[in-house]
């Protein structure tokens, strides 16, 4: 157990302190907000003047110079949340009771690296360890207190104790009052498994405290969170969602689409159903996912056929990122067995336009290369169409992480397209 006797809090910080500490906060936000894309449906912060409400995704406009930041509290949930939105502008520390986060080597770790504690003993020195941290709040870093004291259990609040505000008066900071509405739902304080919720971090007005007021803020204060927390948190879609969903109704999407599979079929050395899956899962149930299938299986047969065309008469187009191998495996399939060849092509990862580059090579006559490359636009629809009712289907679990899945995909891309090259070396 932690002997709180002999807490050592930390020093009033430098400014390379501090601009350090900022930079550990956004990693860790960055952090939090890939775990909370993931498990929640959505996070977003409404500012209190703010003409839009800021997604996840973006910075909200933390105010500048010294803050307090006071917030509601039902669930551990409450910190990540408020370091993935917060810190991602400033520099944050959480108050919190030194005993439970560092009396044991896990909480202590979490506390450590992964949060960013000011401990505060549960005793009589409870207030002296609060303001300890005015300096560390007057350098510019942020001060976050759950003025409850312990994680409530009932629907409202049950009053302030006044320590955040002694320490907001004696650092000469400001106070943002914060309602958070369902993180309790996500992860309430009586269980361990997580229920995905929306969830809203809502900022009341800041407001500064005067030497010796600080119970009438606590009362004030207390009265703004009760009021913030009223409504219940509707569901965003995130930023990437969004846009990606907008490109998609979007003569740009269709382009696209239409463009990136008419190019693989020529020269371009990724998949055509990378921009389509990306699109395709957000539309719905709309008329716009078949159209975006068959435009770029429309656009991957017209790539096929121009590659096969212009090598016929004589023009050896690019084929950028393949081997020789490929092109001996292509040539030897289209030749012993063409009616077979691109159905081949969709399981063994050698690129479309080197199958086009064969058939022209060889001769092929146009019946035959329209009749052959069937299976390939097969494989076109039968993704597209997983696309489109996947992306219907798991619509609430995309929406607010369509961004770290499209992240994902493009780390492991690459990846994949190495170990293809490999292998046909």
């Amino acid at each position: 157990m932690l002997d709180t006797a002999s807490l050592h809090l930390p020093a009033p910080p430098t400014e390379r302190q501090v601009r350090r500490s900022g930079l550990v906060s956004y990693w860790r936000s960055k952090l939090w907000g890939l775990i909370l894309s993931i498990v929640t449906d959505g996070v977003t912060t409404i500012p209190a003047d703010a003409a839009e409400p800021v997604p996840l995704a973006r910075k909200p406009p933390v105010p500048d110079g010294p803050l307090v930041v006071i917030a509601n509290h039902a669930s551990h949930a409450d910190t990540a949340v408020l370091l993935a939105t917060l810190g991602r502008s400033r520099p944050v520390r959480f108050v919190a009771a030194a005993d439970y986060w560092f009396g044991t080597l896990r909480n202590k770790l979490v506390a450590t690296w992964l949060v960013g504690i000011w401990p505060i003993r549960r005793d009589r020195n409870g207030m002296k360890d609060l303001l300890a941290a005015a300096p560390t709040v007057a350098a510019g870093i942020v001060v976050v207190v759950f003025p409850e004291g312990s994680r409530r259990r009932t629907a409202k609040l049950s009053g302030f104790k006044r320590g955040a505000f002694e320490l907001a008066a004696a650092s000469g900071a400001k106070v943002l009052p914060v309602g958070l509405v369902g993180a309790g739902d996500l992860l309430p304080a009586e269980r361990k498994l997580i229920r995905r919720r929306p969830v809203e971090v809502r900022w009341g007005e800041p407001f500064s405290v005067e030497n010796g007021h600080a119970e009438e803020a606590a009362a004030a204060a207390s009265e703004t969170i009760d009021e913030l927390i009223e409504a219940p948190a509707s569901q965003r879609p995130g930023r990437v969602w969004t846009r990606v969903r907008r490109m998609a109704f979007a003569t740009a999407g269709l382009a696209l689409i239409t463009a990136w599979a008419f190019a693989e079929g020529i020269f371009w050395p990724l998949v055509a159903e990378m921009p389509l899956l990306l699109l395709v899962c957000t539309v719905g149930r709309s008329w716009r996912g078949p159209m975006l299938i068959a435009a770029s299986a429309i656009a991957s047969a017209a790539g096929i056929l121009t590659t096969w065309w212009l090598v016929s008469h004589g023009v050896d187009t690019p084929t950028p990122l393949t081997t020789a191998r490929m092109h001996e495996t292509a040539m030897y399939e289209l030749a012993t067995d063409p009616s077979n060849a691109f159905a081949h092509q969709m399981f063994n990862g050698i690129p479309v336009k080197v199958y086009a580059h064969s058939a022209g090579a060889l001769g092929m006559e146009l019946h035959e290369v329209a009749s052959s490359m069937l299976p390939r636009l097969a494989r076109i629809g039968i993704v597209g169409c997983i696309g489109w009712i996947g992306g219907g289907l798991l619509s609430r679990y995309l929406k607010p992480c369509l961004g770290a899945v499209q992240a994902v995909c493009l780390t492991l891309f690459p990846v994949g397209l190495g170990l293809v090259i490999w292998w046909w070396s």
